[in-house]
């Protein structure tokens, strides 16, 4: 699917910011939010019920029943879940070793030697935990140390890339080794009171150390399956100003119009646009509906997205899309099953009950 707020993306797939001269600096304003009735709105029977689910250090509510799918998180770097999988812990680092030994001859210069750490089989935090350190995949990686960690059913993997030979790994094994102690099983109805970061069928508790959070989440609706919502959140140490959605799309706007795309481009309606107080943060949203195009329907495009506070893992840089109309992965593939005002409902509905999830001993 195309994400409406990726800078280098086709000018037709980057639609919003037509906006007036002073919009782009006019305070958030409510446009498009207008009080329905269950007769016009079926989302207000939908959302009636709902379930409250745990992300990273935060709690959403969404209708009960959506279906809530986790993608891979970095913590600090990226971490994957293979459900039911725990089973096979010993048959998965057969393999990594059996794919080390078919490219070793890739491997930097003493690495290729069989007394180099390639290939070798590191103990973890217990007999469910092991780790194997392979060939570097970056230009400048040395060494890629994996980890496979077995909780319950599931298995669990992780990889650090290495940069330089010798104990240069050490440090990248005593990182996934605190991260394997750190983590335990956490059922998805659950939501801990301890301090951490809850991800895909598993709980961080809360690192020794400051690293990277990053976590991300899809939603989507059984009565409603072209509708499409995705959440981003990543704790950064600085601030990054290409993370601001509003000049991308200024971006966006110029390249559609350059490329002679203007004439469509000036038919987009605009449900909502200017800066949003969202909770904690403070950022920039748009709230359009694209009309079609030759190998594309029309559909809803929404997005939020704030720069959040660095270091701060109750600010992290919050991303936010809605996309309608989606089939087989793709925006337009079908006509959009909900309207405007359904579409500003479910997205405030969901995104206004973002908060940080309660810590116990904490006010």
């Amino acid at each position: 699917m195309r994400s409406l707020i990726t800078a280098m993306a086709m000018p037709l797939a980057i639609v919003l910011l037509l906006l007036p001269d002073d919009s782009a600096s006019a305070e958030y304003q409510h446009t498009g939010n207008k009080k329905m009735n269950s007769t016009s709105n079926r989302l207000v029977e939908v959302n009636a019920a709902k379930s409250t689910i745990c992300v990273g250090r935060f709690l959403i509510d969404v209708p009960k029943g959506a279906a809530v799918v986790y993608g891979p998180a970095r913590v600090p770097f990226h971490l994957s879940r293979l459900e039911g999988e725990g089973p096979g812990l010993d048959s998965e680092v057969k393999r990594a070793l059996a794919k080390i030994e078919e490219n070793r001859e890739f491997a930097r210069g003493a690495l290729k030697k069989k007394e180099s750490m390639l290939g070798k089989v590191l103990a973890g935090i217990g007999g469910q935990h092991k780790m194997v350190v392979g060939i570097g995949r970056g230009s400048f990686a040395d060494y890629n140390v994996q980890s496979f960690l077995r909780l319950g059913d599931d298995l669990f993997l992780q990889e650090y890339e290495v940069d330089g030979e010798g104990d240069a790994y050490l440090e990248a094994v005593a990182l996934l080794m605190e991260v394997a102690r750190s983590l335990r099983v956490r059922p998805s109805n659950e939501i801990p009171n301890e301090p951490g970061l809850c991800l895909d069928g598993a709980f961080l508790r809360e690192p020794a150390r400051y690293m990277l959070e990053e976590v991300t989440l899809g939603i989507r609706l059984p009565q409603f399956e072209d509708v499409h919502m995705a959440i981003e959140m990543t704790k950064k140490e600085i601030l990054i100003e290409s993370d601001a959605l509003e000049p991308r799309m200024n971006h966006a706007k110029q390249a559609a119009f350059a490329s002679g795309m203007g004439k469509w481009y000036s038919r987009i309606k605009f449900l909502r646009s200017g800066y949003r107080h969202l909770g904690g943060w403070e950022g920039f949203e748009v709230l359009a509906r694209k009309p079609a195009q030759e190998f594309e329907g029309e559909s809803h495009e929404f997005a939020f997205q704030s720069h959040g506070e660095p270091k701060n893992p109750l600010l992290p840089v919050l991303q936010i899309e809605l996309h309608t109309g989606v089939k087989g992965n793709t925006t337009g593939g079908t006509k959009p099953s909900i309207s405007d005002e359904e579409a500003v409902f479910l997205w405030d509905t969901i995104i206004g009950s973002i908060r940080p999830r309660p810590i116990s001993g904490q006010r």
